[in-house]
């Protein structure tokens, strides 16, 4: 397997390699495609390809660089579909998920020069991504019968992201930051679920639109996008979440799942797949990538918080800072405690 990490300054030079030995234990137990002994997803690029084709399938008449746009964006960990559409798409008798269905965004890969007096968050990037998250969302729930519970458009790796850029989860400025990290998302969210509704038909009922027009207005969304609300609606309401995703957490280089701190240095996982059970000890996709780039010589330990340091005060405070910002808020696991992980 290969473990290196190749990281450039920009978003979209980011390449894909396993940083934590977690993320391939994950991957190997649950979205790896296996027939009998034969292994058809030989690395972790057939997997994206598998379930990149299987998704631009969906919509035949979408421009040439729409596949390259949806693999990219998966193959860097920025969009992580479902975790039954990682397992399975593609593979034969595959049915596309009905119920429940769950996107994420992955936060860390929003941070540019992380850990260094320069990082930023990269807004624009993630405006992309929510459009491109969205038409995907859309041509599943399509293919699916457009059936069951609306989907949900979450997050994963808001602890990491916080720490690359260099302030501390449990601090006051860790939920300010954390604030304007969910207003970017659900203005990007709002925006791109409208022109979807302009492009392929609102399914919004007036009440919602009207919310919706009023939530812009709190994001200080410019009148003339709060107008287009009210005109064309909205392709899905509500759609963001707050919603514990382990599986997809886990495979995303181990970052933090939804809004819960970092684990913490040398945790150890157990992981039960099909194909057995594996016992890893890992750090996680932000505690990682800072030795990577090079701890200065005066820290010996990592200089933000973890679930260890965090603490209940420090998860109810980024909660109740995050919340307003989301349409749906469902059970996250156990967000500060520390112990070893069983994901089965």
């Amino acid at each position: 397997m290969d473990f290196g990490f190749r990281y450039r300054h920009g978003v979209h030079a980011m390449q894909a390699s396993f940083v934590d030995p977690a993320a391939v234990e994950a991957w190997d137990a649950w979205f790896r495609w296996r027939e009998g002994n034969e292994l058809r997803d030989v690395t972790i690029d057939a997997t994206w390809s598998r379930v990149t084709r299987a998704l631009c399938a969906l919509a035949p008449g979408e421009p040439a660089q729409h596949e390259q746009q949806v693999g990219e964006a998966i193959s860097s960990w920025r969009l992580l579909p479902d975790a039954r559409v990682l397992a399975g798409a593609g593979r034969r008798q595959f049915a596309w998920p009905a119920e429940a269905l769950y996107v994420g965004i992955n936060l860390a890969r929003f941070v540019s020069l992380p850990f260094t007096a320069k990082a930023s968050f990269q807004r624009t990037a993630l405006a992309e991504t929510a459009r491109l998250a969205l038409r995907l969302i859309d041509d599943m729930y399509l293919a699916a019968g457009g059936a069951g519970a609306p989907p949900r458009l979450g997050i994963l790796g808001l602890a990491d992201a916080l720490a690359m850029l260099g302030v501390d989860y449990a601090s006051e400025a860790g939920a300010h930051t954390a604030v304007q990290i969910a207003r970017d998302f659900a203005a990007a969210s709002l925006e791109a679920t409208c022109e979807l509704a302009a492009e392929r038909g609102n399914r919004a009922n007036d009440a919602v639109i009207d919310a919706a027009v009023l939530k812009a207005e709190s994001l200080d969304l410019a009148p003339a996008q709060r107008q287009r609300i009210g005109r064309r609606g909205l392709r899905f309401a509500p759609l963001t979440a707050i919603a514990a995703q382990p599986r997809l957490a886990l495979v995303a280089n181990n970052v933090a799942d939804a809004i819960s701190p970092l684990r913490g240095e040398k945790m150890p996982y157990q992981i039960v797949g099909a194909n057995g059970r594996r016992r890893v000890t890992a750090s996680g996709f932000a505690i990682t990538l800072w030795r990577q780039l090079g701890a200065r010589a005066d820290e010996t330990a990592f200089p933000f918080s973890t679930a260890a340091t965090a603490g209940d005060a420090g998860v109810a405070r980024i909660r109740a800072a995050m919340t307003p910002w989301f349409d749906q808020i469902a059970d996250t696991q156990s967000e500060a405690d520390d112990s070893p992980v069983v994901v089965d």
